[in-house]
């Protein structure tokens, strides 16, 4: 084979990896492509890949401004007892070239609503026992419905249900531990 064939398959693989993982480092691409550290460098700014820490840096940004998408809208909210929310889907929610929502966007959803409910500024997930049942699609109005099930001391067991078109998505169970002071009976 060519050095330009060689050449053309590494970078073809390197962008593949880093779209897969953005937290691969160059010395881990360098040993998976068995060629030096400074290649995979001069291969990366061939490639307008970003450096390592820009790499974290992105992904680090694209998480908040996921985190912020997937809040919803709360419609009622009873403390400590349960509450409803709603949440539009949209493209900018969805797997590449489909239009199948990511789970990370209703999890998002459903442990912003446990945590509403609980008036927690903070809470630790000791345990979430969740279940995607049925797919949820772009355009989609997503239902959640949260219930308290249980108060000790500092501890808060919280279910919630969500669907779509009357259509079950999701059911989660939150074991939240909420550090002293951090939520409110207000």
């Amino acid at each position: 084979m060519t050095r330009t064939v060689l050449k053309k398959q590494r970078h073809e693989f390197l962008l593949r990896q880093i779209k897969q993982n953005p937290f691969l480092k160059d010395e881990e691409l360098a040993q998976a492509c068995n060629v030096s550290v400074s290649t995979i460098r001069f291969d990366r700014a061939e490639l307008g890949i970003a450096e390592y820490r820009e790499r974290i840096k992105s992904a680090a940004e694209e998480g908040m401004s996921m985190g912020e998408a997937a809040v919803g809208e709360v419609l009622d909210l009873n403390l400590f007892r349960d509450g409803i929310s709603v949440l539009k889907t949209d493209k900018t929610m969805v797997f590449e070239n489909t239009d199948i929502v990511k789970s990370q966007y209703i999890y998002a959803f459903a442990e912003n609503l446990a945590l509403s409910v609980i008036n927690a500024k903070a809470a630790l997930i000791k345990i979430a026992n969740v279940k995607y049942t049925h797919e949820a699609r772009a355009g989609e109005r997503l239902i959640a419905k949260s219930d308290v099930m249980r108060v000790k001391e500092k501890e808060f067991i919280v279910r919630v249900v969500i669907k779509a078109n009357m259509n079950e998505v999701f059911r989660g169970k939150f074991s939240l531990l909420v550090p002293d002071g951090k939520y409110s009976e207000e």
